[in-house]
């Protein structure tokens, strides 16, 4: 089973400024070749997504035969999740933690389905369901991270998120990323006003 996703590989969208697409749903698309008199073109190639539907339709054989089988849920959901299907995914994980309810990979994976499916609090939900199964997922942290602070806007619990990660995951090549992000919501948080108005010191 592969490991499971991160935000900012699956956005450009979201996180300004790098990476982009781990996972996410942008399929090249098959280049264009001028013919020439004394060259046939070359025989059309299957689209990524063709071959992932293909995967899709057979793995739903296999699960017709063995619904209890684990990594077939998984694999449906994963595919399901990159042609951009999060619901169906969000199901077949669904499905998955039936049979393994602790699996930080599969509930991450079902919390960046949600976040797609612009339902914050359900990935922060599932991110924390997570980190409650592995403290040390540092994929969740990351992706807490991100949700808080870009869509739910609580500062504080995204530079809590973070400043874990960052003690957990100090050899990620995630970490000189989240580095700055961390220095900046330090600044905002400092001076965000508190709930009777008056600015933390």
């Amino acid at each position: 089973m592969k490991n499971s996703r991160s935000l900012i590989s699956l956005t450009a969208l979201f996180v300004a400024g790098f990476l982009a697409g781990v996972v996410f749903s942008a399929w090249k698309l098959d280049s264009v070749v001028p013919q020439t008199p004394d060259k046939k073109p070359p025989p059309k190639q299957t689209s990524k997504r063709a071959e992932i539907e293909k995967r899709i339709a057979g793995v739903k054989k296999m699960l017709a035969d063995d619904p209890g089988n684990l990594t077939a849920l998984v694999q449906l959901g994963n595919d399901y999740f990159d042609i951009g299907n999060f619901e169906d995914a969000i199901t077949a994980y669904s499905d998955a933690l039936k049979i393994d309810p602790k699996n930080a990979d599969v509930i991450t994976d079902m919390g960046i389905a949600y976040r797609r499916l612009r339902k914050p609090q359900e990935a922060v939900d599932s991110f924390r369901r997570a980190l409650e199964a592995n403290p040390n997922h540092t994929t969740a942290l990351f992706n807490l991270g991100i949700v808080l602070r870009d869509d739910i806007k609580d500062y504080d619990g995204a530079l809590k998120a973070w400043e874990t990660f960052m003690e957990k995951a100090k050899d990620s090549p995630f970490s000189v990323m989240v580095r700055p992000w961390v220095q900046q919501l330090r600044e905002k948080v400092k001076t965000e006003p508190t709930a009777d108005g008056t600015k933390k010191e």
